[in-house]
């Protein structure tokens, strides 16, 4: 992208010519963060949430797409200059920095979408302080409890460095890999909460612009540092670079009211009253989304490990775009049509899923038929075992890519605590199922078992919604057929790469 078109596009709150995504009811100066009423000119009309879920979606989207295409780029340059013993290694940092997060989020995003006041300087401010001190807080349990952990947990897997099989986790280079990559949570911790008034706005444009041009200069500094060093180190400096650049951006590009410190007791106890259940569903949904990670440190080696992330990077692109686009337009859309009518929650709900299962499931289909010719085409010879890991996890994509909208629809009716039980219910199936997968089958087990872990949230949710109201079997039903189209095309697209 163009340093200059950048530079025009990310113009601050002193633009004489509003961005495309700047919402009617913002004051002349383009505070998104809170509204001031000018006595002199009457009210805009509001375009209504259609409207601005179209134009939210195309922003989504298309900066989702860029920023899949730029990840998928820089996977494809470091998986030519780094082994894939730096990915296993990176694999591990990454699940315990998101563990973390996950550990001690009390939903202070979603409060602030969600909740009546969550444009008041009071309310959000108090938000943004305890972001600061988690900030603080994760950075400190990195090393005060996680390489502790590490340490003990490396100690007992070191026998199996003897038998050939060299555990990630008795690798000495992982506890300072940790240590650094830490005070990416601490940069984070400062992000200002304008990102999170202008979602609830639905006005994410520049949102968009700054989270593709973080992630180009992250990917630009680990593609430097790889080439250069051909290092592991490489993949934290390029998370630190995001973190550091996604913060100060927050507060430079991003027009509205400057964060500050600021407690009030009500919004305070607002924001724990609903965040106590996102805190417990985040807690679950770690070990939901990244606990297979963890667990497979135990089983397999570094190696193995890497080749598997690569896998499981590859077989994410469909659902990140949906859960991406689902935080970003249709929770905060959700929860106004909740505000304003929401008897037409199903029924946008639906509209929703039909124009995103036909989108995705079609995909998630073909990628069970073709996901080893994928990984033949685009990888090394070292790397060859994910071609047929991404076949399988092609089912749960299948699955995650319809349930991020219903998550959706439960948290903008403030039904945090029936997210919390899928998360839970996925969970459990991970924590029992690996280990039996591994004895039963070993690699080939546990890839299944992954594959089918949303099960355990699937049942919890539906009946969730059904008790909302919000169900519709014969509608979901309708999402096989898509699955079952694309399977036939995977298998038509098939024939002609099978001759070459």
């Amino acid at each position: 992208m163009d340093p200059g078109n950048i530079k025009e596009h990310l113009k601050g709150p002193a633009e004489t010519t509003p961005p495309p995504d700047t919402p009617l009811t913002e004051d002349v100066s383009g505070a998104v963060g809170h509204s001031q009423t000018n006595a002199n000119q009457p009210p805009a009309k509001d375009p209504g949430v259609k409207t601005l879920a179209i134009r939210s979606s195309a922003w989504a989207l298309g900066g989702n797409i860029t920023q899949q295409g730029i990840r998928f780029a820089s996977t494809l340059v470091l998986t030519w200059l780094l082994l894939p013993e730096a990915f296993g290694l990176m694999t591990v940092v990454n699940v315990v920095l998101t563990g973390l997060q996950l550990f001690s989020d009390i939903g202070i995003g979603p409060s602030i979408i969600q909740h009546k006041r969550g444009e008041e300087p009071a309310f959000y401010n108090t938000a943004w302080t305890i972001q600061v001190i988690r900030g603080f807080v994760l950075g400190i349990a990195a090393v005060a409890l996680v390489v502790p952990a590490i340490y003990f947990l490396g100690g007992l897997m070191a026998s199996k460095a003897a038998s050939g099989t060299e555990s990630v986790y008795s690798d000495p280079q992982l506890l300072p890999l940790i240590c650094v990559g830490a005070l990416s949570a601490v940069f984070s911790g400062f992000n200002s909460t304008k990102m999170f008034t202008a979602n609830r706005r639905l006005a994410i444009g520049r949102l968009t612009m700054i989270e593709v041009c973080v992630q180009a200069m992250g990917v630009l500094a680990m593609a430097s540092w790889a080439w250069y060093y051909q290092s592991v180190w490489a993949l934290v400096a390029g998370s630190l670079v995001t973190s550091w650049m996604k913060m100060l951006l927050s507060h430079a590009v991003l027009p509205g009211g400057s964060n500050r410190l600021h407690f009030e007791r009500d919004a305070f106890n607002d924001l724990i009253r609903f965040g106590r259940w996102i805190f417990l569903s985040t807690s679950a949904l770690f070990i939901a989304s990244q606990g297979d990670r963890l667990l497979l440190g135990i089983y397999v080696s570094k190696t193995v490990l890497g080749v598997y992330s690569r896998a499981y990077f590859l077989s994410e692109a469909l659902a990140q775009m949906i859960a991406f686009v689902t935080r970003r337009v249709f929770l905060p859309a959700f929860s106004r049509v909740v505000r304003e009518n929401p008897d037409r929650l199903r029924m946008n709900y639906y509209k929703v899923r039909l124009r995103l299962d036909a989108l995705t499931l079609p995909a998630a289909g073909a990628l069970m038929v073709l996901g080893s010719d994928i990984v033949d085409l685009i990888f090394p010879d070292d790397y060859a075992d994910a071609g047929w890991m991404l076949q399988i996890l092609a089912i749960r994509v299948a699955f995650a890519c319809t349930l991020p909208t219903a998550v959706a629809c439960l948290l903008a009716i403030g039904d945090s605590k029936s997210v919390f039980a899928g998360n839970l219910g996925k969970t459990i199936a991970l924590l029992i199922g690996i280990p039996l997968g591994w004895h039963y089958g070993q690699m080939l087990g546990v890839i299944w078992v992954i594959a089918l872990s949303e099960l355990g949230s699937l049942p919890i949710l539906w009946w969730r919604m059904h008790a909302h109201g919000l169900l519709s079997l014969p509608r979901e039903a309708l999402a096989l057929l898509f699955v079952a189209l694309g399977y036939a095309a995977g298998h038509l697209i098939h024939i002609p790469l099978a001759w070459l």
